[in-house]
């Protein structure tokens, strides 16, 4: 059996600290690639949740602007919403990639259609839907240096909106006899 002694200290304190000399290194070899891919994990699930919230309240100011209609007597457009939604994520830092990439959907779901928000009744029942793809779109996404710590390959979110549109009311000039 070896023992470790000390050269020139016989206090028991000092025997057990020269005997785990290498007992540190050997668990940091050891802890050290779970706890990297615990973090590298964590990492990348909240730039995930961080990116979904950005294009959740991307559909939502989209929805908005359909919502009312008209801005500034100017008759809002399928294209305009889309390019609201686009706006919004790019002031939120995403990618170009991104939000280039991203296909955005408003979809009537009242009866009697409408492609254009300024059309609806008040009242009608709508749909924004973006939705960033797999490939160069999500993987701009991606803040991880690893590939795949996660399964997701593409994000997508719908908000569900109500018109608010004005009611059209018809005046008649004549007056009734």
């Amino acid at each position: 059996m070896i023992r470790c002694l000390p050269k020139f200290c016989l206090r028991k304190s000092c025997v057990r600290r020269r005997c785990r000399r290498g007992v540190v290194a050997v668990e940091a070899a050891v802890v050290l690639p779970a706890m990297l891919i615990l973090m590298f994990g964590t990492w990348e699930v909240g730039r995930m949740i961080q990116v979904n919230q950005i294009i959740i309240n991307a559909a939502r100011e989209g929805a908005r602007l359909a919502a009312g209609g008209y801005v500034n007597s100017v008759p809002v457009t399928g294209a305009m919403v889309q390019q609201a939604a686009r706006d919004y994520m790019t002031s939120a830092g995403l990618p170009a990639a991104a939000v280039s990439g991203a296909q955005i959907n408003l979809v009537c779901l009242a009866s009697p259609t409408w492609t254009d928000p300024s059309n609806a009744l008040p009242l009608d029942r709508f749909q924004v839907t973006v939705v960033i793809p797999s490939g160069a779109a999500f993987n701009s996404l991606r803040w991880n240096l690893l590939q795949r710590m996660t399964t997701i390959t593409q994000m997508s979110t719908t908000v569900n909106w109500v018109s608010l549109n004005d009611t059209k009311i018809n005046v008649s000039a004549t007056i009734p006899f």
